[in-house]
């Protein structure tokens, strides 16, 4: 998996001596429009609704949060590609719309790379293994062995890109056979996870870490090459006997393609400042996400190494663009 570029905490206290260009006279003209392609509840929302405070302490003007949930992000995406090139529209969004999608979709309503400009990856996590507690496993191997004894009659649930291929590489790896149920967000198939209606899922740490912590349902395995900083007490897939598996997300923002870049500008460096904050860095640890802001070059950089990542993963998973 390509590694994130790391930058200090210190970034933050130092963006915070920057004074904003002159033009933030007069920009923002009004409130800011920030869409998100996942649902209330999930990591790209809670750091977009974050995004939205900064903003609004930044520059003294109202920020909304719209969700627009479905086709793994591809109608929020497009929503957003349509806006004006103002800098009023924001779009915070996981790797799947920023990314992935140009692999996993034969078509898509927008171009990631073109549509949009990039400024910041804003956090990364690794995906976590989740099943329903009542399931009579305990870890991965366990849990393959019960796919193996009964083929095609396990289900995961899905509700993005990541967790999707997630599953998929999982059935490749293991040489086990599940079937994979779509939602429109992860929050909505770890709901369904925890209810029993499907037996596993994939899901980012932001998202499943509270559940894990109360019991509600059982992380299996962490998809990192190593165990993860923020929960060093859960084993990698790897280390139990799945070879390479190795799936990290991440959440970061884009705006419509054309923006002035003094605009540019002063969102990237209030956004920086934002996620950078350390009450902010803090409640993000304890959820599991680890703050990785970038410049906007290294965010391109990324995107375009994300689209090969997952090309290259579905060729190995066997599956074919829908």
């Amino acid at each position: 998996m390509t590694a994130l570029p790391r930058r200090s905490i210190l970034l933050g206290a130092t963006l915070s001596l920057i004074h904003l260009p002159a033009h933030a006279e007069t920009f923002p003209n009004g409130p800011f429009r920030i869409i998100v392609p996942f649902g209330p509840g999930s990591a790209t929302d809670q750091s977009a609704r974050n995004v939205a405070e900064g903003l609004n302490r930044v520059f003294k003007v109202p920020a909304v949060v719209e969700n627009k949930p479905g086709a793994n992000g591809a109608i929020a995406a497009e929503v957003a590609a349509k806006a004006k090139p103002d800098g009023q529209t924001i779009f915070v969004c996981s790797n799947t719309a920023a990314a992935s999608n140009v692999a996993l979709m034969r078509f898509l309503p927008y171009d990631p790379l073109k549509d949009f400009d990039p400024l910041t990856i804003i956090g990364r996590a690794p995906v976590f293994m989740i099943v329903n507690p009542k399931l009579d496993v305990e870890n991965a191997q366990a849990f393959v062995a019960l796919c193996k004894r009964q083929p095609g009659k396990i289900n995961f649930g899905s509700g993005s890109a990541s967790t999707r291929i997630s599953g998929e590489l999982l059935k490749a790896k293991a040489g086990i056979d599940m079937v994979h149920v779509p939602y429109k967000s992860t929050p909505a198939a770890l709901q369904d996870v925890m209810a029993g209606h499907v037996q596993m899922c994939f899901a980012d740490p932001v998202t499943s870490l509270p559940q894990v912590k109360a019991g509600t349902v059982r992380c299996l395995g962490v998809g990192s090459r190593g165990r993860y900083k923020l929960t060093p007490d859960i084993p990698t897939l790897i280390e139990q006997g799945i070879p390479d598996f190795e799936l990290m997300t991440w959440t970061g923002v884009l705006i419509p393609r054309g923006a002035p870049q003094p605009v540019l500008r002063s969102l990237h460096e209030a956004i920086v400042q934002a996620i950078s904050e350390p009450a902010y860095v803090e409640r993000q640890a304890q959820g599991g996400s680890a703050i990785a802001p970038c410049t906007p070059d290294e965010m391109r950089q990324i995107q375009v190494a994300e689209i090969q990542l997952y090309r290259d993963m579905m060729k190995v998973a066997g599956i074919e663009p829908e």
